[in-house]
């Protein structure tokens, strides 16, 4: 196919495509009606920090995702994403905890799953090109993944399970759930699946759901899966666990630019407040905005030597954690609420229906400082920031700031 003929064909595949996806969602409501509203740009703006904008719903990812299939079809001729799909099939009690996340903030996890694409082309490539013997490859790996989980790297544990799956060639997919026998309040979440050399396996990925404070959570303070991240289901929030993998890559400046090179992605303000205390330069940094399809914020602790120079900190240890709390409003309405709490990186994370704008959510925060030279140091550096735009009262050794 010629250049030309390949442009128009991307250009048509665009038009179309986006159009029958845009128009779900771009045009609102009063002018689908005949009664379309104007108003000022000042308006308008202040529209937006009243009210945000609303997250994509799963019916929208999805045709995004079909289109940007279709294109790459046109263009190139394969498939892009396969348009088979896994039999995946999920139980009652994972689909009524879905449920309430759809209800609340529009993600349908149950669509997406039930539509995930086969993605075994690769790997059937690669079986025939080395001749695996998948049933085989598939017992060396799980025999690693067991290896690992007694060594409590929960990571490489399902980094090798992860592989010996692939490779087998997925066929189905069941999602379920079952009571722990510590504790029957407590379901233990694992997948069943069928592999297409007749194999069968249990996946158990350590993945816990409590019905009656709606925490889920993994093992060893590692978070779901590993990922360092826990999930509160009845506040639909996620947040940080104290010994996630991040701990160990500490912070520098290159992680907010990176962060910020993908506004799509995340969108947020930051602060941050740098001072020296008991022989270390210490940073504490402050964030709130957009991260995926949340609203959140976080503060985190960090130091170093004097002979570090740079951007570059290091995590806060286990005897530097200091008692910190988070709240973060939109206007009244409380979004993220972080009881008082030994960390060194508290977060919140809420799932919404809208993402609102940066500056228009509030953060609160304490932290209690070990003693008053410390307290000192930090109300300095807020003093001195050249923003000036965080307000603080100090009760004794807490410091309670507004930003």
């Amino acid at each position: 196919m010629s250049l030309f003929k390949k442009s128009v064909a991307v250009v048509m595949a665009l038009i179309i495509g986006l159009s029958a996806v845009l128009s779900t969602f771009a045009i609102s409501a009063d002018v689908r009606s005949g009664r379309p509203q104007f108003m000022s740009l000042s308006d308008y703006k202040q529209k937006l920090w009243d009210e945000g904008i609303p997250v994509f719903t799963t019916e929208q990812f999805l045709s995004i995702y079909n289109v940007i299939g279709t294109i790459f079809r046109v263009v190139s001729g394969q498939w892009l994403f396969a348009p088979e799909r896994i039999e995946v099939t999920v139980d009652d009690f994972v689909t009524e905890a879905c449920n309430h996340i759809m209800v609340n903030c529009g993600l349908d996890i149950v669509s997406i799953l039930t539509n995930a694409p086969d993605i075994n082309d690769l790997a059937e490539i690669a079986n025939k090109v080395f001749e695996i013997d998948t049933a085989e490859f598939r017992k060396q790996m799980y025999d690693k993944r067991d290896e690992s989980w007694a060594n409590g790297d929960n990571t490489m544990a399902n980094l090798y399970y992860f592989l010996g799956a692939y490779f087998s060639l997925i066929e189905k997919c069941e999602v379920v759930s079952e009571p722990t026998a510590a504790d029957p309040d407590v379901y233990a979440v694992y997948l069943r699946l069928t592999y297409k050399d007749g194999g069968t396996d249990e996946y158990r990925p350590r993945i816990f759901i409590n019905t009656v404070t709606g925490e889920c959570t993994g093992v060893d303070g590692t978070g779901l899966v590993g990922i360092g991240f826990n999930y509160n289901l009845a506040d639909l929030m996620v947040y940080a666990t104290i010994d996630g993998w991040m701990r160990e890559f500490g912070f520098c400046i290159l992680y907010d630019l990176a962060a910020n090179s993908m506004p799509l992605l995340w969108h947020y303000v930051t602060r941050r407040f740098e001072f020296e205390y008991d022989g270390l330069e210490w940073m504490i940094q402050i964030w709130k905005g957009n991260y995926l399809i949340t609203n959140g914020g976080e503060v985190g602790l960090y130091n170093r030597t004097p002979d570090k120079w740079g951007s570059y900190y290091d995590c806060a240890t286990d005897d530097q954690l200091l008692e910190m709390s988070l709240q973060i409003y939109h206007g009244d309405e409380l979004l993220v609420n972080q009881e008082p709490q030994y960390h060194w990186w508290i977060n919140g994370f809420k799932m919404c229906d809208r993402m609102y704008i940066p500056n228009s959510l509030t953060m609160h925060f304490t932290i209690v400082m070990p003693d008053e030279e410390m307290l000192n140091a930090f109300c300095e550096a807020m003093d001195n920031h050249y923003r000036k735009d965080v307000e603080y009262t100090v009760d004794g050794l807490k410091v309670s700031v507004v930003w």
